[in-house]
């Protein structure tokens, strides 16, 4: 047998080498040590079932907010007091309490004046204000006083007279009810004529004072002494001389 030249063994060591690489890159590395061993198969069979969790995902809970409760409570407001005020004219005639003393207040705007008479021996004129359902009130010579409120319609208060202090109460006197003087320049006559018709008066007269006779409001006035005596209505604005 013919021995090869070096030329011929290096052509033939070149073509195993491209038949190498070819196989490589048509599929995979060739061995020589006989048939490649089956790959084993990775996972489950087809009589394999996956496991199973033996517990259950915990079930959301949710979360409730209370809704407010609501209050029955209604907010307070400061009560106002009631506002109490004269009308804008008028006369209050009443007596003092266990004594035979008789009060006339009469009232317009804010001017007040008043007579005290027992029908015999003690009167009185008075003069003062009436403001916010309350009046004030002095003789001239402040040795009598009066001082009272509304409540309701009736006044109450208190009279001060010979150094006696006494309550009473008065209530509206519609005409022609009311509080009268007539005066002629030497006699001064005052009349106090309640709601029921009573009255009562005192005349100062020269000879001294007196009973006053029953007064004709229809008239007018009466006759006194002779001579007719005017008597005109009182106001909270009239003057006493």
């Amino acid at each position: 047998m013919a021995q090869r030249g070096p030329l011929v063994t290096a052509i033939v060591a070149v073509g195993g080498l491209v038949g190498l690489m070819t196989a490589n890159a048509a599929g995979g590395l060739v061995t020589a040590a006989g048939p490649s061993p089956t790959p084993t198969q990775v996972g489950a069979t087809q009589n394999e079932q996956p496991p199973t969790s033996s517990t259950e995902a915990p079930a959301e809970t949710q979360e409730t907010t209370a809704p407010p409760v609501e209050t029955s409570e209604v907010p307070t407001t400061e009560d106002k007091p009631v506002e109490v005020a004269f009308p804008a004219e008028a006369v209050y005639a009443g007596k003092a309490n266990g004594s035979k003393l008789y009060i006339a207040v009469a009232v317009k705007g804010e001017d007040a004046s008043a007579y005290l008479c027992d029908g015999n021996a003690v009167e009185s004129w008075l003069k003062g204000t009436a403001k916010d359902g309350a009046v004030e009130l002095a003789s001239k010579d402040n040795a009598n006083t009066l001082t009272a409120a509304l409540e309701g319609e009736t006044l109450v208060g208190t009279v001060t007279t010979g150094g006696q202090t006494l309550d009473f109460s008065a209530s509206i006197a519609p005409p022609p009810a009311g509080l009268y003087r007539g005066e002629d320049g030497q006699t001064t006559v005052g009349w106090i004529i309640l709601a029921d018709g009573t009255q009562v008066g005192i005349a100062q007269t020269p000879q001294g004072s007196e009973p006053a006779p029953p007064l004709n409001t229809t008239r007018g006035g009466v006759t006194l002494d002779g001579g007719f005596v005017a008597a005109k209505k009182v106001t909270g604005e009239t003057r006493f001389g």
